[in-house]
């Protein structure tokens, strides 16, 4: 970059109060920057989305104090239970990454409640029924146009304005950054239920099909599954393997694997969803959201000059790592599930085998 990203007390609009937004408000606050941060939505989402939280996110969320509330409730991950056309591959104990469990479950709605709540105490609330309409930028800040609920217009200017208002970003679109990538073909569902029918000591279970169809179940919460199918129709796949389920919800969405090939335009960033979206194979898309918000919050407010290059590099490891990961598990070649199910089932043995694969998943890139 050629002009300094710092100055003593920079002015910062958040647009979107999901994971990466508040981890980037947080990181102000906690050093005493006024940040803004502004929701479209009229209230929070209580839908559960991701259920991981890695290793390293909690270190990052541990200096607002969020750890320390939320981390003996969460369930470490242990056991890993592996199945192909309904034949036990392996059960996967999961090792140790830096003397500590990779991740821990735990519902991303809650977890941004937690969030939002530790704002808060800084003295920042989130602005709901507050959207982004506009941006106009000069060398040194940007006027942003905001549309409040009652359709009242508000003009603010900041030095920095920071997307963090999902897939469908309208900060991105506005700036005009590319997107690129491409679709993955399936429709896909995810569903939670309560059940009394789950094993207790396993954490996460992952039933795969010789079609390429994928079933990944985990308890974000004690007897509460999450289950994830890449097809339609999880809800009733889960009620015939738990005939006990009450269902919370079911939804359809699609998937994609995108990003920006650089998170800046002038004086605004994109970052989360806004800046890549990929498969929930290997439960990265909450923990990077989390690691971008951290990581550009205390790059803008210390000056990095390399914050902008950090971020891209990530973003392309993470989605390398997603996809691979989503053409193993989905594979309809016979050779590659035949080798993928005797890594895993080496690894349910040597577990220094498994470490590389929850090296990755606890955030240690």
């Amino acid at each position: 970059m050629k002009e300094s990203l710092s100055r003593l007390e920079p002015r910062i609009l958040v647009v979107g109060s999901g994971a990466s937004g508040l981890a980037l408000a947080l990181a102000c606050a906690h050093r005493g920057i006024a940040v803004r941060i502004i929701e479209k939505r009229p209230s929070r989402s209580h839908i559960q989305k991701a259920t991981g939280v890695a290793q390293e996110v909690w270190h990052q969320l541990a200096r607002f104090g969020i750890t320390q509330r939320l981390i003996d409730a969460a369930l470490p991950m242990r056991l890993f239970v592996f199945h192909d056309d309904e034949r036990l591959v392996a059960n996967v104990p999961v090792p140790l990454v830096r003397g500590q469990p990779p991740a821990h479950l735990y519902p991303q709605a809650s977890l941004e409640l937690a969030m939002e709540q530790a704002l808060t105490a800084y003295g920042v609330r989130v602005e709901y029924g507050v959207a982004f309409a506009a941006v106009a930028q000069a060398e040194e800040s940007a006027v942003v146009t905001l549309t409040h609920a009652s359709g009242e217009p508000e003009a603010v200017e900041v030095d920095w304005l920071v997307g963090a208002d999902g897939n469908h970003s309208s900060v991105r679109a506005c700036v005009g950054m590319p997107f690129v990538g491409k679709d993955y073909p399936e429709d896909w569902s995810v569903a939670e239920i309560s059940t009394q029918q789950w094993l207790d000591d396993v954490q996460a279970q992952l039933f795969l099909r010789s079609d390429g169809l994928g079933l990944f179940l985990s308890q974000p919460s004690p007897g509460v599954i999450q289950g994830i199918l890449n097809g339609t129709g999880v809800a009733a796949t889960m009620k015939a393997r738990f005939p006990d389920a009450t269902l919370h919800y079911e939804r359809g969405f699609r998937v994609s694997l995108r990003r920006v090939p650089t998170p800046r335009c002038g004086r605004v960033w994109v970052i989360g969803d806004a800046a890549h979206v990929q498969s929930p194979v290997g439960g990265q898309g909450l923990n990077l959201a989390i690691w971008d918000g951290v990581t550009l919050g205390q790059g803008l407010l210390e000056g990095d000059q390399h914050v902008e290059r950090r971020l891209a590099r990530r973003a392309k490891r993470v989605l390398f790592f997603t996809d691979f990961d989503y053409r193993m598990l989905a594979t309809r070649s016979r050779l590659i599930r035949l080798l993928r199910n005797r890594y895993w089932f080496l690894a349910s043995r040597h577990p220094w085998l498994a470490r590389w694969f929850f090296r990755i998943i606890s955030g240690a890139w």
